[in-house]
Protein backbone atom coordinates (compact mmCIF):
# COMPACT_ATOMS: atom_id res chain seq x y z
CA UNK A 1 0.00 0.00 0.00
CA UNK A 2 1.53 2.97 -0.79
CA UNK A 3 2.12 5.56 2.30
CA UNK A 4 2.72 8.93 -0.13
CA UNK A 5 -0.77 9.50 -1.53
CA UNK A 6 -2.37 8.75 2.08
CA UNK A 7 0.04 11.43 3.50
CA UNK A 8 -0.35 13.65 0.89
CA UNK A 9 -4.45 13.41 1.25
CA UNK A 10 -3.86 13.91 5.12
CA UNK A 11 -2.08 17.14 4.40
CA UNK A 12 -4.32 18.68 1.71
CA UNK A 13 -6.82 18.25 3.85
CA UNK A 14 -5.06 19.63 7.43
CA UNK A 15 -4.17 22.56 4.94
CA UNK A 16 -7.83 23.12 3.68
CA UNK A 17 -9.65 22.68 7.52
CA UNK A 18 -6.63 25.20 8.89
CA UNK A 19 -6.97 27.77 5.96
CA UNK A 20 -10.93 27.69 6.57
CA UNK A 21 -10.02 28.10 10.29
CA UNK A 22 -8.09 31.07 9.50
CA UNK A 23 -10.49 32.52 7.06
CA UNK A 24 -13.34 32.22 9.49
CA UNK A 25 -11.19 33.79 11.97
CA UNK A 26 -10.49 37.09 9.93
CA UNK A 27 -13.80 37.14 8.42
CA UNK A 28 -15.03 37.65 12.37
CA UNK A 29 -13.23 41.44 12.49
CA UNK A 30 -13.92 42.56 9.26
CA UNK A 31 -17.77 41.85 8.73
CA UNK A 32 -19.74 44.62 9.14
CA UNK A 33 -21.84 45.10 12.19
CA UNK A 34 -25.86 44.28 12.01
CA UNK A 35 -26.29 46.93 14.97
CA UNK A 36 -28.81 48.34 12.68
CA UNK A 37 -31.10 45.52 12.86
CA UNK A 38 -31.92 46.83 16.17
CA UNK A 39 -33.26 50.23 15.39
CA UNK A 40 -36.47 49.99 14.38
CA UNK A 41 -39.74 51.51 15.35
CA UNK A 42 -40.09 54.78 17.61
CA UNK A 43 -37.33 55.83 19.56
CA UNK A 44 -35.47 52.32 20.19
CA UNK A 45 -33.86 52.29 23.58
CA UNK A 46 -30.87 50.51 25.06
CA UNK A 47 -29.67 49.80 28.69
CA UNK A 48 -25.78 49.71 29.41
CA UNK A 49 -25.27 48.38 32.83
CA UNK A 50 -22.02 50.23 34.73
CA UNK A 51 -22.31 53.22 32.33
CA UNK A 52 -20.22 55.16 34.77
CA UNK A 53 -16.88 54.55 33.32
CA UNK A 54 -14.75 52.81 31.15
CA UNK A 55 -16.62 50.18 28.64
CA UNK A 56 -19.98 51.00 29.88
CA UNK A 57 -19.89 55.14 29.46
CA UNK A 58 -18.03 54.51 25.96
CA UNK A 59 -20.94 51.75 24.88
CA UNK A 60 -23.37 54.38 25.73
CA UNK A 61 -21.73 56.98 23.85
CA UNK A 62 -21.09 54.66 20.31
CA UNK A 63 -24.74 53.81 20.79
CA UNK A 64 -25.85 57.29 21.16
CA UNK A 65 -24.40 57.76 17.96
CA UNK A 66 -25.21 55.31 16.20
CA UNK A 67 -29.47 56.45 16.70
CA UNK A 68 -30.05 54.61 19.99
CA UNK A 69 -31.70 56.75 23.07
CA UNK A 70 -29.69 55.06 26.14
CA UNK A 71 -30.94 54.41 29.94
CA UNK A 72 -27.19 54.84 31.41
CA UNK A 73 -26.90 52.41 34.91
CA UNK A 74 -24.70 52.79 37.96
CA UNK A 75 -24.84 53.44 41.69
CA UNK A 76 -23.30 57.06 42.22
CA UNK A 77 -26.09 59.06 41.08
CA UNK A 78 -23.40 62.35 40.65
CA UNK A 79 -21.59 60.92 38.38
CA UNK A 80 -24.37 58.87 36.62
CA UNK A 81 -25.72 62.22 35.75
CA UNK A 82 -22.49 64.05 35.17
CA UNK A 83 -22.05 61.04 32.11
CA UNK A 84 -25.46 61.53 30.73
CA UNK A 85 -25.12 65.42 30.79
CA UNK A 86 -21.58 64.58 28.55
CA UNK A 87 -23.14 62.35 25.90
CA UNK A 88 -26.21 64.73 25.67
CA UNK A 89 -24.11 67.27 24.63
CA UNK A 90 -22.28 65.31 21.95
CA UNK A 91 -26.21 63.68 20.67
CA UNK A 92 -28.32 66.50 21.18
CA UNK A 93 -31.19 64.30 19.50
CA UNK A 94 -31.06 61.35 21.36
CA UNK A 95 -32.72 60.85 24.62
CA UNK A 96 -31.06 59.78 27.94
CA UNK A 97 -32.21 58.37 31.40
CA UNK A 98 -30.46 57.14 34.54
CA UNK A 99 -31.26 54.09 36.71
CA UNK A 100 -29.37 54.57 39.76
CA UNK A 101 -29.03 50.79 41.46
CA UNK A 102 -26.25 49.29 43.20
CA UNK A 103 -25.61 45.73 41.30
CA UNK A 104 -23.65 43.98 44.21
CA UNK A 105 -26.47 44.37 46.59
CA UNK A 106 -29.62 45.10 44.53
CA UNK A 107 -32.49 42.50 45.88
CA UNK A 108 -34.58 40.66 43.02
CA UNK A 109 -37.64 43.14 43.52
CA UNK A 110 -35.27 46.22 43.44
CA UNK A 111 -34.09 44.98 39.65
CA UNK A 112 -37.72 43.86 38.71
CA UNK A 113 -38.43 47.70 40.10
CA UNK A 114 -35.82 48.53 37.78
CA UNK A 115 -37.21 47.16 34.57
CA UNK A 116 -40.57 48.22 35.44
CA UNK A 117 -39.74 51.42 35.59
CA UNK A 118 -38.99 51.29 32.09
CA UNK A 119 -42.13 49.82 31.04
CA UNK A 120 -42.80 53.17 28.69
CA UNK A 121 -40.12 53.11 26.56
CA UNK A 122 -39.49 50.77 23.12
CA UNK A 123 -36.16 48.84 24.29
CA UNK A 124 -34.01 46.68 21.93
CA UNK A 125 -30.84 46.26 23.37
CA UNK A 126 -29.65 45.35 27.18
CA UNK A 127 -25.86 45.54 27.82
CA UNK A 128 -24.93 44.19 30.56
CA UNK A 129 -21.75 45.45 30.91
CA UNK A 130 -21.30 45.96 35.24
CA UNK A 131 -18.39 44.26 36.76
CA UNK A 132 -16.86 44.51 40.41
CA UNK A 133 -14.37 43.00 42.22
CA UNK A 134 -11.70 43.71 39.86
CA UNK A 135 -8.58 43.12 42.42
CA UNK A 136 -5.53 41.98 41.99
CA UNK A 137 -4.48 39.77 45.62
CA UNK A 138 -4.25 36.23 46.79
CA UNK A 139 -7.91 34.29 47.35
CA UNK A 140 -6.63 33.95 50.97
CA UNK A 141 -6.56 38.19 51.52
CA UNK A 142 -10.19 38.18 49.77
CA UNK A 143 -12.45 39.54 52.54
CA UNK A 144 -16.03 37.82 52.36
CA UNK A 145 -17.52 41.12 51.25
CA UNK A 146 -15.31 40.92 48.20
CA UNK A 147 -16.22 37.60 47.31
CA UNK A 148 -20.03 38.73 47.62
CA UNK A 149 -19.48 41.74 45.60
CA UNK A 150 -17.84 39.98 42.47
CA UNK A 151 -20.53 37.37 42.56
CA UNK A 152 -23.49 39.71 42.49
CA UNK A 153 -22.02 42.08 40.06
CA UNK A 154 -20.95 40.16 37.73
CA UNK A 155 -22.95 36.86 37.90
CA UNK A 156 -25.92 37.68 39.91
CA UNK A 157 -27.22 40.54 38.82
CA UNK A 158 -26.59 40.39 35.06
CA UNK A 159 -28.77 36.86 35.89
CA UNK A 160 -31.61 38.57 37.55
CA UNK A 161 -31.92 41.61 35.23
CA UNK A 162 -31.97 39.74 32.05
CA UNK A 163 -34.38 37.13 33.70
CA UNK A 164 -36.69 39.89 34.00
CA UNK A 165 -36.50 41.22 30.40
CA UNK A 166 -36.63 38.17 28.66
CA UNK A 167 -40.29 37.98 28.62
CA UNK A 168 -40.30 41.72 27.60
CA UNK A 169 -38.17 40.90 24.44
CA UNK A 170 -39.92 37.48 23.50
CA UNK A 171 -43.23 39.61 23.28
CA UNK A 172 -41.96 42.37 21.23
CA UNK A 173 -42.76 42.50 17.18
CA UNK A 174 -39.07 43.06 16.63
CA UNK A 175 -35.38 41.22 17.32
CA UNK A 176 -33.93 42.15 20.63
CA UNK A 177 -30.22 42.00 21.90
CA UNK A 178 -28.83 40.53 24.88
CA UNK A 179 -24.88 41.87 25.27
CA UNK A 180 -23.07 40.65 27.73
CA UNK A 181 -19.73 41.40 28.44
CA UNK A 182 -17.45 38.79 30.08
CA UNK A 183 -13.51 38.28 30.41
CA UNK A 184 -10.25 36.49 29.05
CA UNK A 185 -9.65 36.36 32.75
CA UNK A 186 -12.11 33.56 33.10
CA UNK A 187 -9.45 31.15 33.82
CA UNK A 188 -6.13 30.68 34.19
CA UNK A 189 -5.50 34.23 35.76
CA UNK A 190 -4.60 33.53 39.52
CA UNK A 191 -4.47 36.43 42.51
CA UNK A 192 -8.02 37.62 40.81
CA UNK A 193 -9.58 33.96 41.35
CA UNK A 194 -13.17 34.73 42.20
CA UNK A 195 -13.66 37.60 39.90
CA UNK A 196 -12.41 35.14 36.93
CA UNK A 197 -14.99 32.94 37.94
CA UNK A 198 -17.73 35.00 38.58
CA UNK A 199 -16.61 36.06 34.54
CA UNK A 200 -16.67 32.84 33.73
CA UNK A 201 -20.31 32.11 35.21
CA UNK A 202 -21.78 35.07 33.41
CA UNK A 203 -19.87 33.54 29.95
CA UNK A 204 -21.53 30.05 30.64
CA UNK A 205 -25.22 31.76 31.04
CA UNK A 206 -24.39 33.48 28.03
CA UNK A 207 -23.93 30.63 25.78
CA UNK A 208 -26.66 28.18 27.82
CA UNK A 209 -28.87 31.26 26.83
CA UNK A 210 -28.30 31.14 23.01
CA UNK A 211 -29.25 27.16 22.77
CA UNK A 212 -31.93 28.02 25.19
CA UNK A 213 -33.75 30.68 22.33
CA UNK A 214 -33.05 28.24 19.81
CA UNK A 215 -34.73 25.06 21.89
CA UNK A 216 -37.71 27.70 22.46
CA UNK A 217 -37.86 28.90 18.51
CA UNK A 218 -36.83 32.37 20.33
CA UNK A 219 -33.10 32.82 18.01
CA UNK A 220 -35.02 34.52 15.66
CA UNK A 221 -36.63 36.84 18.14
CA UNK A 222 -33.34 37.32 20.63
CA UNK A 223 -29.88 37.42 19.60
CA UNK A 224 -27.17 36.69 22.76
CA UNK A 225 -23.92 37.40 22.34
CA UNK A 226 -21.02 37.25 25.08
CA UNK A 227 -17.85 39.27 24.15
CA UNK A 228 -14.55 38.32 26.02
CA UNK A 229 -12.90 41.42 27.03
CA UNK A 230 -8.73 41.05 27.75
CA UNK A 231 -6.97 44.44 29.05
CA UNK A 232 -8.16 47.93 28.49
CA UNK A 233 -7.05 50.88 29.83
CA UNK A 234 -8.58 54.86 30.16
CA UNK A 235 -11.15 52.68 33.03
CA UNK A 236 -11.57 52.77 36.79
CA UNK A 237 -9.11 49.87 37.13
CA UNK A 238 -6.31 50.56 34.43
CA UNK A 239 -5.08 54.08 33.63
CA UNK A 240 -2.08 52.50 31.45
CA UNK A 241 -0.83 53.76 28.25
CA UNK A 242 -2.28 52.45 25.35
CA UNK A 243 -0.78 50.12 23.68
CA UNK A 244 -1.68 47.33 20.79
CA UNK A 245 -2.59 44.28 23.30
CA UNK A 246 -4.18 47.20 25.80
CA UNK A 247 -6.65 49.19 24.10
CA UNK A 248 -8.74 52.48 24.63
CA UNK A 249 -12.08 51.62 26.69
CA UNK A 250 -13.36 53.80 23.65
CA UNK A 251 -11.76 51.15 20.88
CA UNK A 252 -12.92 47.99 22.75
CA UNK A 253 -16.71 49.49 22.76
CA UNK A 254 -16.44 50.45 18.55
CA UNK A 255 -15.14 46.81 18.64
CA UNK A 256 -17.73 45.05 21.09
CA UNK A 257 -20.42 46.71 18.88
CA UNK A 258 -18.73 45.73 15.27
CA UNK A 259 -19.45 42.19 16.43
CA UNK A 260 -22.83 42.14 16.79
CA UNK A 261 -24.85 39.82 14.31
CA UNK A 262 -21.45 37.46 13.75
CA UNK A 263 -23.70 34.93 14.34
CA UNK A 264 -21.94 32.70 16.97
CA UNK A 265 -22.53 33.27 20.61
CA UNK A 266 -18.99 34.18 22.23
CA UNK A 267 -15.77 35.85 20.68
CA UNK A 268 -13.36 38.23 21.72
CA UNK A 269 -14.31 41.04 20.84
CA UNK A 270 -10.97 42.79 20.10
CA UNK A 271 -8.63 41.50 16.98
CA UNK A 272 -5.05 41.95 18.77
CA UNK A 273 -7.04 40.13 22.44
CA UNK A 274 -8.05 37.38 20.18
CA UNK A 275 -4.61 36.80 18.35
CA UNK A 276 -3.02 36.97 22.31
CA UNK A 277 -5.82 34.35 23.29
CA UNK A 278 -5.34 31.98 20.18
CA UNK A 279 -1.24 32.23 21.10
CA UNK A 280 -1.98 31.20 24.65
CA UNK A 281 -4.56 28.53 23.74
CA UNK A 282 -2.05 26.89 20.90
CA UNK A 283 0.17 26.37 24.20
CA UNK A 284 0.70 23.43 27.01
CA UNK A 285 -1.25 24.23 29.85
CA UNK A 286 1.92 23.96 31.94
CA UNK A 287 3.19 26.10 29.20
CA UNK A 288 0.82 28.84 29.83
CA UNK A 289 1.23 28.70 33.82
CA UNK A 290 4.70 29.28 33.69
CA UNK A 291 4.13 32.56 31.49
CA UNK A 292 0.77 33.58 33.31
CA UNK A 293 2.18 32.93 36.91
CA UNK A 294 5.17 35.43 37.40
CA UNK A 295 3.19 38.07 35.69
CA UNK A 296 0.12 38.30 37.74
CA UNK A 297 2.82 37.73 40.92
CA UNK A 298 4.15 40.94 39.76
CA UNK A 299 1.35 42.56 39.65
CA UNK A 300 0.28 41.56 43.20
CA UNK A 301 3.57 42.76 44.10
CA UNK A 302 2.95 46.32 42.93
CA UNK A 303 -0.38 46.39 44.05
CA UNK A 304 1.21 45.63 47.94
CA UNK A 305 3.75 48.38 46.74
CA UNK A 306 0.76 50.89 46.22
CA UNK A 307 -1.24 49.84 49.65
Amino acid sequence: MAVAPILTGIGIISTTFLSLRFARFVYLYLRPSSLSQYHYGDDPWALVTGASDGIGKNLAIELARNGFNVVLHGRNPGKLESVADNIRQQYPMRKFRTAVLDASSASPQEISDLVSSMEDIHMTILVNNVAGGQIVQPLTNTTPEQVDLSLNCNARFPAQLTRSLLPRFAASKGRSLILNIGSAANSFVPYATVYGGSKACNQAMSTSLNVEMVAENLASKIEILCISVGAVTEAAQNKAPVSLFTPAASTMAKAILERVGCGRPLVVGYFWHAVQLAFLGAMPMSLTTWIVAPIMRERWEDEKRKQ
